[in-house]
């Protein structure tokens, strides 16, 4: 058996003050951004109760929220792109969003007086697709850097959407500082999904973009989870679903620990030493949506205030969640998870079967409710496959 396939460090520097950020994540703020997802005619995605899977792991219950549903993308950073690109267009107008979608003659005045826009992006995927759909939705241009060795798939993707893909010979924070410097230089209206390139304030857009998301498993879950296991890229995603959830139960607060690849662990590392770190070098692992080596400044505040814990994981466990997703238990429902969606199961399957200190650690037994979120389906189609059908990255 291959070892080390976790490392896990509590948080110690985690607080009870109110970080200034917390006003971005608060009930009315949920409700304001899925009402900009309402002109997008984006469903909600289910959340799965996996109830047989929860009895083979020994706990009360065990939830996916499963983004592969999402829209057409597959992903839940159809959210974050859509939201902030709505946002970028209403402050460049003075248009609410519900003036801006409303198609009066003197709302369509405004914005052909926009002229022609192009949107920019860094993305190793999803990110990048739900900027080119969003520009595609409001009659816009895109263009996306991606990293050297994306998925063909993803490219495809991308481009079907009528963006421009411009693969690059760096990995992906070398693209979201290449693209800092060519949207200055052709100005293209960048739009990062981190606070550490571009303007700030559209990566706090795309964050809220996610608080549909969260808005749905607060309706959808039938009772509040004691765990939440959140992957991490940049880190928006995961402290914006932290930080969501931690207001609503604030009476029965759930623990909230951190994952990402050993290959890309900048958060544990930086949980380590109490202030951001980054990673360098090819971050090349399987989970392609979270090779990211720089933290978000804006979600590493908020992860370091309330986070419980970090986890680095080995891509094994990854490709292990994606076949226990694919091929479900009893009268479970089959999910459809791809690489960067599935570690938590992963992760939550290993510990509870396999490591009884980390098990302990976690307060981890037959009352807990783990949440975990599928944040992808099978973007990487011939990938999933080799591992799902196959048994590529294999624990044995």
């Amino acid at each position: 058996m291959k070892k080390d396939l976790i490392q896990f460090i509590d948080n110690p520097y985690k607080t009870e003050s109110a970080n200034a950020l917390l006003a971005l994540f608060t009930k009315e703020a949920r409700e304001n951004t899925r009402a900009i997802h309402k002109h997008f005619n984006v469903a909600p995605t289910p959340l799965v109760k996996l109830s047989a899977l929860a009895k083979d792991l020994g706990v009360a219950a065990f939830y996916v929220k499963d983004e592969s549903r999402r829209g057409t993308l597959n992903a839940f950073k159809l959210l974050g792109g859509s939201h902030a690109v709505t946002q970028i267009l209403c402050k460049m107008t003075g248009l609410s969003p519900d003036d801006y979608f409303s198609g009066t003659p003197e709302t369509k005045a405004k914005i052909a007086a926009l002229g022609e826009l192009t949107f920019a992006a860094a993305s190793d995927g999803n990110h990048g697709r739900s900027v080119a759909y969003a520009a595609q939705f409001v009659g816009q241009k895109a263009i996306i850097y991606m990293p050297k060795g994306t998925a063909e798939d993803r490219i495809k993707n991308i481009e079907a959407l009528g963006a421009k893909v411009k693969v690059t010979e760096g990995n992906y924070d070398d693209c979201a500082r290449m693209i800092t410097l060519d949207s200055e230089k052709y100005g293209w209206v960048m739009v990062p999904d981190t606070a550490s390139e571009g303007d700030p304030q559209i990566a706090r857009w795309v964050m809220q973009g996610y608080l549909t998301m969260a808005s749905e498993i607060i309706e959808q879950i039938d009772a509040p989870p004691t765990h939440v296991f959140l992957q991490a890229g940049v880190g928006s995603m995961a402290s914006t679903m932290l930080t969501a959830l931690k207001l609503e139960y604030a009476g029965t607060l759930p623990k909230f620990y951190i994952m990402e690849p050993h290959q890309a662990d900048c958060f544990f590392r930086s949980g380590q030493k109490g202030e951001a770190v980054s990673v360098e070098g090819d971050l090349d692992s399987i989970m392609a949506g979270l090779s990211c080596g720089v933290p978000s400044p804006d979600a590493w505040s908020l992860i370091k205030d309330y986070a419980d814990g970090f986890f680095s994981i080995d891509d094994i466990l990854s490709a292990n969640g994606m076949r226990i997703l694919a091929g479900p238990l009893g009268g479970d429902a089959k999910v459809v998870s791809g690489e960067s969606g599935a570690v938590g199961t992963g992760l939550v399957d290993y510990i509870l079967k396999q490591d009884e200190s980390t098990k302990t650690a976690l307060g981890l037994d037959e009352n807990s409710r783990i949440l975990v979120i599928s944040t992808e389906g099978d973007t990487d189609r011939k990938n999933y496959r080799d591992v799902v059908w196959y048994g590529r990255y294999s624990q044995y």
